[in-house]
């Protein structure tokens, strides 16, 4: 700046110096006067003016240093400077307000849509027309475990899954959006939906959005609800078609025979008692599972609720030979619903029941103290024939049965130990199993409790 200046100066300088000498040349014509004295004269007079214009312009000369050093911080000159400068500063000073709330609108616009980039579900990536990285979003980054600092990188070094790449140079060369389903098998199955589409600005490509939704949980569900409709339908395939065998041979003659009548009768309602036992389990899932199911909150005696369960099964265990006892710890209490309680413990006793065909069953109840504070335990112990430990891990699922015959022969449905652990959840327990082929199971219900006084 104060070389401009001083280049200013030298010029107005040489130009007063040559405006001197024509009029010098001028004057000394028309009044006769030898040139040389009115050169001098007219030089020192130009001298001295010029003295005067720089002294004034000094002044004027730093304003503009401050407020260029001003602006080039990102500052507002101040009012003081601005004023020296007349129409000029307030027209410096209406440009600015302008321009600061220009720049805030566009400062709030840019947070905001960081914020919604941040909170969304789907992961985000743009890129240039070169393909290097514009913006990556927080889902994005944990969905493909990308790292923290991605400025000046490609796409094609992000690691992402090839099909999502190949979405995105469709989307480029098209000039249109591609849609597609890609999945991925490590470091996990997963499922996405992913959707890519060219950025335009002015009329020109400038770039390629891609967004993806992880479509994993949907797709487990979707396969979830067609077993369950094909094992609802098999369930209730066997019992129909027994009662449609059963009726044909009543009504083509058995119903004539008392003795037929009487058996095919009792079949029929066996089979009918079987399909209401399945569609109430199904009831009490879909309740569960909905968080529709009523709870009934209160102290409970863990002694009152075991000896009342165990009293149902008592009598067909007995029939079998089998020997069932009980231990529980006295005044030992807990906070819970004790109908679902003693839901759990009826479904636990009626698998150890069916699957024990000789030794004994034993129920234990106990307070545990654990890293995670204080709990219940009630141990449904068996001798039955075990479960193999490829199994373990599936057995609390619905409709799974480790020897689908055998339990299809013993009248159940693979549900009660769905619903047992559904209910456990519920009461903010769990339910554990440890087992071995041959020797029996223990499975265990857990309760959370204060500690017994």
């Amino acid at each position: 700046m104060k070389d401009k200046v001083t280049r200013f100066l030298f010029s107005r300088l040489i130009l007063s110096l040559s405006a001197g000498g024509i009029f010098a040349l001028a004057l000394s014509q028309y009044l006769q006067i030898p040139f040389a004295k009115v050169a001098a004269i007219t030089a020192v007079l130009a001298m001295v003016a010029l003295v005067f214009f720089a002294l004034s312009l000094h002044p004027l000369t730093e304003l503009f240093l401050n407020i260029s050093t001003a602006l080039k911080a990102g500052n507002r000159p101040s009012d003081l400077l601005l004023k020296e400068l007349g129409e000029l500063g307030n027209a410096l000073a209406t440009a600015w307000e302008r321009w600061e709330k220009t720049f805030g609108e566009l400062k709030g616009e840019r947070v905001l849509l960081t914020a919604i980039l941040e909170r969304m579900a789907e992961a985000v990536i743009a890129a240039d027309e070169h393909g290097n990285v514009l913006l990556i979003n927080l889902a994005a980054a944990q969905m493909f475990r990308l790292p923290p600092d991605l400025s000046e990188r490609r796409v094609t070094e992000l690691e992402l899954p090839f099909g999502l790449l190949e979405l995105m140079q469709r989307a480029m060369r098209s000039q249109a959006p591609q849609f597609g389903e890609v999945q991925l098998l490590h470091p996990e199955e997963r499922f996405l939906d992913a959707y890519a589409t060219p950025l335009f600005a002015d009329g020109k490509r400038i770039g390629v959005l891609l967004v993806a939704r992880d479509l994993t949980e949907l797709k487990r569900l979707e396969r979830i609800r067609r077993d369950f409709v094909a094992n609802v339908s098999h369930e209730l395939r066997t019992p129909i078609a027994t009662l449609r065998s059963l009726t044909e041979a009543l009504l083509m003659g058995g119903k004539d025979d008392p003795e037929v009548r009487d058996q095919f009768l009792q079949a029929i309602a066996d089979e009918a008692e079987r399909m209401s036992k399945l569609l109430e389990n199904l009831l009490e899932l879909a309740r569960l599972e909905a968080g529709r199911r009523e709870w009934h909150w209160q102290r409970v005696s863990i002694s009152d609720c075991v000896v009342k369960v165990v009293e149902r099964f008592k009598t067909v265990a007995e029939r079998k030979g089998l020997k069932v006892t009980v231990r529980a710890e006295p005044h030992l209490t807990v906070h819970t619903d004790p109908e679902a309680l003693m839901q759990i413990l009826s479904n636990l006793l009626d698998n150890a029941v069916k699957y024990t065909e000789q030794g004994e069953i034993a129920v234990i109840a106990e307070q545990v103290e654990t890293a995670n504070g204080y709990w219940v335990a009630i141990h449904v112990r068996d001798t039955g024939i075990g479960i193999p430990p490829e199994h373990l891990s599936r057995i609390f699922e619905r409709f799974y049965r480790v020897d689908k015959a055998r339990s299809r022969q013993q009248g159940g449905f693979g549900l009660g130990l769905s619903i047992a652990k559904h209910l456990a959840e519920s009461l903010g327990g769990k339910i554990t199993v440890q087992s071995e082929v041959g020797k029996g199971s223990i499975f265990t219900v857990w309760l959370p409790s204060s500690k017994l006084e």
